[in-house]
Parts: structure tokens; C-alpha cells; sequence
């Protein structure tokens, strides 16, 4: 399984100045209990956005210039990445950012989305996705509470012909 997993808001912003611009805390325990013990994909921006690896996964980094550095893999680019990916036997999924998703869309099976149900300032937009060739598995709606500031929608979706 190769999966995109991100957060979007209802304007498809995904980040503003290398942060999340919400306070969901909702999405990121989705996001840690989806991935942890898995690989992740990630492009330079987002990895030092992180400012380390995400402990108890494999952290692979999609980066012409960063240099080499305990806890990451890096790839030069997305011919190298597709060779890795070929020889993994685990579920990898692709965290982002903007530019990753826009040049492995082709790759994915699953979206792992989460729609914030609120409109929030951002400069990054996740890179349109054609729904026609995604059957949509399993969706959970949620209210705004006391942690979680909006609204917001767990969405998986598979691609069409893929078992």
C-alpha cells in the first residue's frame, strides 16, 4: 500500500509558512497511529519543517541538496524514489509536501484525507486530485470540541481498480 496522508481545510490549504496552520490534535494522533512502525515519504521543506525524523518509522526524504544525516534516507529524485519503494514489503505512506504529492500521484492506492470543516490563512495547497479514479472506503465526521478547534472529516479512499 502506498498512501497520501494530509490535512486540508475547506479552501484545500495544507500549510502556511512550513506549519500547520490549525490545532487538531484529532488528525495528528490519526496520523501517528496510521504510520508509526511504517515508512514515510517526505520532501526537504516538510522534513525540516519536522526538525528531526518521526521516531518508530523509516524516514525517507525526497531532496536533490540536503545532505546526508542520522535518521533519514535520502533520494535524489523520483526515479530513485520509485526504485525504493519497488523493494519495500510495508505500508509507505507520503506525508508531503505539496511538490511530493503533485510528483507521486501516480504511485498512491489510498488517500488518508482529513477535511477541517474551517477556513485558515495558507500558502500551500494540496495539488488537485481526480476523485473519478478514487472510490471512497470509509468517511467519520466530527464536531469541534474542547481540543479540537474545528470541525473535521476522516476520509479513506482507494483507487478504483486496486484490491
Amino acid at each position: 500500500m502506498i498512501g497520501f496522508i494530509w490535512a486540508e481545510d475547506l479552501d484545500g490549504n495544507i500549510g502556511s509558512n512550513g506549519q500547520l496552520p490549525w490545532h487538531l490534535p484529532a488528525d495528528m494522533a490519526r496520523f501517528k497511529k496510521l504510520t508509526t512502525g511504517h515508512t514515510i515519504v517526505m520532501g526537504k521543506a516538510t522534513y525540516e519543517s519536522m526538525k528531526r525524523p518521526l521516531p518508530k518509522r523509516r524516514n525517507i526524504v525526497l531532496s536533490s541538496s540536503l545532505e546526508e544525516r542520522d535518521g533519514i534516507e535520502i533520494v535524489r529524485n523520483i526515479s530513485e524514489l520509485s526504485k525504493l519503494l519497488a523493494g519495500i514489503d510495508d505500508d509507505i505512506y507520503i506525508i508531503g509536501g505539496a511538490g511530493v504529492f503533485n510528483s507521486t500521484v501516480s504511485m498512491a492506492d489510498h488517500l488518508f484525507r482529513t477535511v477541517i470543516e474551517s477556513r485558515y490563512n495558507g500558502d500551500t495547497k494540496i495539488p488537485p486530485i481526480d476523485y473519478s479514479n478514487w472510490r471512497l472506503i470509509e468517511q467519520f465526521d466530527h464536531a469541534a470540541d474542547e481540543k479540537n478547534e474545528s470541525g473535521y472529516r476522516f476520509e479513506t479512499w482507494q483507487k478504483l481498480n486496486v484490491e
